[in-house]
């Protein structure tokens, strides 16, 4: 008893710097990041058919099963994005607007525990913490696009609590909770008054639950099948608006309280995994991402201009209208008999959920390659290092239909590409 209460101590404090030290994220397709353990990066994320390190808890809480004992894993990913805006040409512009150039650290920190023989043998238990959704973008205060976006900065943390049980050899299965703690920050430019003003919100969510489950099956030797389903999330936001607007407008702009929410998009995971050698292992996964969820955005001003007379601050209701999509996923791991290391890469192909009429500098996303390599090297008997790298490569993304109805009036060229580079550490009591 006193072992575990040491360890659960162990990892409060840990999840008490990791809660502290997290930064900004970068967005994958849509605002989504896919990033959660240096191993499974390192191919592709390919890793819903194996979860074999305690980062199943994200990928597929059926393979903590397949776990030994008491494992601790944590780790971050450095991000370093680039994202360029030509135009814009519907004012007949090609001008180069480039995107401050920030750095990002998402991490990730996971506790199991599977105990293997007795009574309980087959059970495992398990608590993560990770960052599934974020968006992360600031372009400079006097840019042409600052009417629409200065800054946005949304986080999320999910805390998930997870159980999985090995049914026999063949079958496991698992599922979890995810509590959600999330913040919002926005600055743009209000460029419709003479003399302009900046508008700065920032809020915190409600705590918000979903759920996730998957299982994991070996109907041979050298294969398995790996699927996991995550549903919807759904956080509502309370914060607080300023417009900091000159005294002749004070009157119009007071600002105060405001609410908005966003919908978090149902996530599922198929696998499968095949291992043509001892030292080979190869899988191929599909993920598929409902995010036609994200249909606007919508910011509502307790004061504001239909219930506050000689108010001119009003709801906005901004349509996104996004799709559904998919990311195809291969990659594979080859094991050398020196110091426990383990050769990885892995490819895939994102593609991206945002109509050309509402592709704007919020989110300027594209459909885009990851190629992926890393290694993962045994330090000590019982403890690991994963690394990984990705070169994320943005397809060049032009439109010409944001000057549509409800559209930013923005038309023009986004070309961005992305580095990447994640850590882990695992180690087992």
């Amino acid at each position: 008893m006193e072992v575990i209460l040491k360890r659960t101590v162990l990892f409060i404090i840990l999840c008490a710097t990791f809660c502290c030290t997290t930064g900004e994220q970068l967005v994958a397709g849509g605002f989504q990041l896919n990033e959660h353990g240096a191993r499974a990066m390192a191919q592709a994320g390919a890793f819903v058919a194996r979860a074999y390190d305690p980062s199943a808890i994200y990928f597929n809480p059926a393979g903590l099963s397949h776990l030994r004992g008491f494992q601790l894993m944590a780790g971050t990913t450095m991000i370093a994005p680039s994202y360029t805006f030509y135009g814009p040409t519907n004012y007949n512009s090609n001008t180069q607007w480039d995107m401050n150039n920030n750095i990002f650290f998402p991490s990730n920190l996971y506790l199991s525990n599977t105990w293997n023989d007795g009574v309980l043998g087959g059970l495992a238990v398990g608590v993560g913490v990770t960052t599934p959704y974020g968006l992360g973008t600031e372009w400079k205060d006097d840019w042409v696009g600052r009417g629409i976006t200065q800054e946005i900065d949304l986080k999320t943390f999910y805390v998930m609590p997870t159980v999985s049980y090995a049914i026999n050899d063949m079958i496991s299965i698992g599922a979890g909770a995810n509590i959600v703690i999330s913040s919002v920050l926005l600055r743009k430019a209000v460029t419709n008054f003479n003399p302009s003003m900046n508008l700065h919100l920032e809020g915190d969510g409600d705590m918000a639950f979903s759920w996730n489950a998957g299982v994991l099956i070996k109907p041979v030797e050298d294969i398995s099948l790996g699927f996991t389903y995550r549903a919807q999330t759904n956080i509502d936001f309370k914060g607080t608006a300023n417009f900091s607007p000159p005294a002749s407008l004070a009157a119009l702009f007071p600002g105060g309280d405001v609410t908005t929410g966003i919908k978090l998009p149902t996530t599922y995971y198929a696998g499968v995994a095949w291992m043509p050698t001892d030292d080979l292992e190869l899988e191929l996964d599909y993920q598929g991402i409902n995010w036609s969820s994200y249909d606007k955005l919508e910011i509502n001003f307790v004061t504001d201009a239909i219930n506050t007379p000689g108010v001119a601050q009003a709801d906005v209701s901004s349509p996104k209208n996004y799709k559904d999509t998919f990311i195809i996923r291969f990659g594979g791991e080859y094991k050398l008999p020196v110091m426990g290391l383990k050769l990885r890469a892995g490819y895939f192909y994102d593609r991206n959920p945002v109509p050309d009429e509402h592709l704007e500098p919020l989110l300027p996303d594209a459909d885009r390659h990851g190629v992926n390599i890393g290694f993962g090297l045994d330090l000590l008997p019982d403890l690991t290092l994963d690394f990984a790298y990705l070169d994320l490569l943005f397809k060049d993304r032009k439109t010409d239909k944001t000057s549509q109805p409800d559209g930013v009036y923005l038309d023009g060229l986004y070309t961005g590409n992305g580095q990447l580079f994640g850590v882990n550490l695992t180690y087992q009591f």
